[in-house]
């Protein structure tokens, strides 16, 4: 009897142990996506079943009701005895007159197993864990602070900015110990510490600070323990995207160095470091190649060398205080592969002195060094951990190429350890958690019900980035109604869908239709960014090319916005029409047995535009010659005396010469103006530089672009003959034309 009552209860037993189940929480909030997420889902009036996609495991020893276990041995002890199974005891602590676990009361009533807490919308981390994400996610290229601003380690800036409102903190650490450096028989130490800050108030824009201090210690060094405490950047960052992947702007840094050994306002230095920065992220056009490149061009001025005033240093003492007696140019190239878990990187930087001295630098054993073997060269190598949420650690080690030492010029050491921790933080951001109940005991066993499957998204313009309102979306062969996009975020949210893929359109005027597939997951809501490029909008140009009003058989070339080509022929007697992108062009007319000429224009979008050439029948017998380097004229320029007038007998030979540079494609020109010997020198220099100036301004006014020719004038100092004879000093006073880029 016993074992056929144990029977009879095997449904109840199987019943009880499947009365857990999970309520859908709201998914978590969107990564730098700039989608709010969707309110969470009601809870269902009945769980689904243990099979649905969206159900939790079952429950473990640690989130295991006890009051459950103890419920379904209540039913089996009842059994034995021959009574009435209860469907549910009370359980411990339940106020009088409320409804029993398992009576049929709404699901809200009945007890929760365990509960599992989820950030708001608004309220996720800006650097969330990379663990498990794909090897091309975008989170993956953390935003972290280097040695003072956002970038690489210490040498790199970086133009890619992160989300506005983030506060980042860092530390950077350094260690070399090094023997024979920098010089023979000298071992030295140096370990040094910087701790930034840095925050983003806009978009495009980050100001940061950062404090450091040095110790030095080498054996030719007076004292041997060298300490700088106190050295402070204070800087500025301004960048924007300004296509997709591509970001660019300037970094400007106010430095001090302190004075050794103290802080006092009487031995400190300062300087001045601009720079343009340049970051191109290659998942703009390659989503599956994870690479991220950094440009740094820029210029370092500094009175370093004013910190030792009483004494000249050597090179050891150089080292320590980090004593620049030159200008700088600066040069830093950076690659780095965001991974999930490390994103490795490289930088190159190179510090160029100006201003040396022609002999060259003098070097610790008194030979003459050249400067570019001596200035900082320098290859760094590193790993950024990124897997910990909101914490960025990176280890690198800078590998100096530098060859030679040379006074006024700190040495760069053959190797130097670095270490730095960066944590970010959003002290204004909004929202809080929350507790969201998943597990809950099941009164009925019953047909779960399916959670819908739709496509969450963001219809955004593919050049600025930002949301695109009103576009139709459009779910291909799904027989559904398209949905709009919102108004201010550019938000979508389609209707449910059945099936494992789904084919999204999407158009509006003014933008290129695009269709993308997708893949669903039943019960989840798939998310996805669609970039709509704007249409290319045309304008015209109504081309005439004549000669006297004669047609003439001509190339066009119009070069700007887009390059593309256009001709006329004898026979055109209407103007050609010639549709091109609205922008600036610049316009190359040639023709076989004319001289050629060029012009600038600008045309809108929509617009059309008269655009006609006059062509001057080029001469029997030419007066320049083109070289590779130089333009040759055979007949010189003619001015007014002492003056920088052109005479008109010049002006043919002048239209030879814009011939010359349009046939040959020349992107840079120098004019370059000489006189004689007899006069003034100071004014003789004035007078060569004014003509050089007035005949580029000549070529300016044929169309040549201002960008693509400059002069400069030499007076007496540059002789082709002695002034000795009129036939010499008539040679020497001439206009010579140098080609500097073809």
């Amino acid at each position: 009897m016993r074992i056929l009552v144990l029977l009879s209860l095997l449904p109840f037993a199987a019943a009880a142990q499947s009365e857990w189940s999970t309520f859908p929480s709201s998914p978590p909030a969107a990564v730098d996506a700039g989608i709010p997420a969707p309110p969470p889902t009601p809870a269902p009036a009945v769980a689904p079943k243990a099979t649905t996609p969206d159900v939790a495991p079952a429950p473990s020893r640690d989130n295991f009701d006890p009051d459950a276990k103890r419920r379904v041995e209540e039913r089996l002890r009842a059994a034995e005895a021959g009574k009435a199974v209860p469907q549910n005891s009370p359980t411990p602590g339940a106020k009088p007159g409320a409804a029993a676990p398992g009576a049929a009361a709404s699901t809200d009533d009945a007890p929760v197993i365990a509960r599992k807490e989820e950030f708001l919308a608004g309220t996720a981390p800006r650097s969330p864990s990379t663990i498990g994400a794909a090897y091309n996610a975008p989170q993956n290229a953390r935003v972290t602070v280097g040695g003072a601003s956002i970038g690489l380690l210490h040498n790199v800036s970086s133009a890619r900015l992160g989300p506005k409102g983030v506060l980042r903190f860092a530390f950077l650490g350094e260690y070399m110990n090094l023997g024979d450096f920098p010089v023979r028989n000298a071992g030295d130490v140096r370990t040094a510490g910087t701790f930034a800050v840095s925050f983003q108030p806009f978009e495009w824009g980050e100001a940061f600070l950062a404090y450091g201090a040095t110790a030095n210690s080498s054996s030719r060094t007076s004292p041997n323990l060298i300490q700088a405490l106190g050295d402070l950047t204070v800087g500025v960052k301004v960048s924007r995207q300004w296509v997709k992947g591509l970001w660019a702007g300037l970094d400007l840094r106010l430095l001090t160095y302190s004075g050794v050994g103290n802080q006092s306002l009487d031995r400190f230095a300062v300087g001045f470091q601009p720079r343009a920065v340049v970051a191109y992220d290659v998942r703009a056009v390659a989503p599956k190649v994870p690479l991220i490149g950094h440009l740094n061009l820029g210029a370092q001025i500094d009175n370093t060398g004013a910190l030792l005033q009483t004494t000249r240093p050597n090179a050891s003492e150089e080292f320590a205080l980090g004593i620049n007696r030159y200008q700088r140019f600066s040069l830093g190239v950076g690659l780095e592969v965001p991974l999930p878990y490390v994103a490795p990187f490289v930088e190159y930087s190179l510090a160029a002195p100006l201003g040396t001295p022609a002999t060259g630098l003098v070097g610790p054993d008194g030979k003459t060094v050249d400067p570019g073997a001596a200035m900082a060269n320098r290859l760094g190598l590193g790993l950024k951990v990124t897997a910990v949420k909101d914490l960025t650690l990176t280890l690198g080690v800078d590998l100096g190429l530098s060859s030679q030492v040379g006074l006024g010029i700190p040495a760069t050491p053959p190797w130097n350890f670095l270490f730095a921790a960066s944590f970010n933080i959003d002290p204004f951001q909004r929202g809080e958690t929350k507790l969201v109940e998943t597990i809950r005991e099941r009164k009925v066993e019953q047909k779960a019900e399916a959670k819908p499957t739709r496509v969450e998204g963001t219809v955004v313009d593919a050049r600025t980035r930002k949301p695109v309102s009103g576009v139709i979306v459009a779910m291909v062969g799904a027989g559904l109604p398209p949905v709009a996009s919102d108004v201010d975020t550019g938000r979508f949210l389609t209707h449910d869908l059945k099936g494992a893929t789904v084919k999204l359109k999407a158009s509006k005027d003014g933008y290129k239709e695009i269709e993308q597939e997708l893949k669903l997951e039943a019960g989840k809501t798939a998310k996805i960014e669609l970039a709509l490029e704007a249409e290319e909008k045309k304008a015209a140009f109504e081309l005439t090319v004549a000669s006297k009003k004669k047609p003439v058989t001509a190339t066009v070339a119009f070069v700007g916005a887009a390059n593309q080509s256009a001709s006329t022929t004898e026979a055109n007697k209407d103007p050609v029409h010639v549709e091109v992108l609205a922008g600036t062009y610049t316009v190359n007319v040639t023709a076989e047995g004319y001289l050629s000429q060029t012009k600038e224009v600008q045309i809108s979008a929509g617009g059309s535009m008269p655009l006609s050439f006059d062509l001057t029948p080029a001469p029997k017998k030419s007066l320049v010659i083109f070289k590779d380097d130089k333009i040759e004229i055979l007949q010189q320029v003619h001015f007014e005396t002492g003056k920088a007038t052109i005479l008109g007998d010049s002006f043919a030979l002048l239209q030879q010469v814009v011939d010359a540079v349009i046939r040959n494609n020349v992107k840079r020109l120098r004019v370059e103006g000489h006189t004689d010997n007899r006069g003034d020198k100071a004014f003789n220099q004035k007078l060569s530089e004014d003509r050089a100036r007035a005949v580029a301004d000549f070529l300016i006014g044929q169309g040549i672009e201002k960008s693509r020719v400059e002069s400069a004038g030499y007076g007496d100092g540059k002789p082709v003959a002695p002034n000795l004879t009129a036939r010499g000093r008539e040679l020497n006073r001439r206009v010579e034309f140098l080609v500097l880029e073809r």
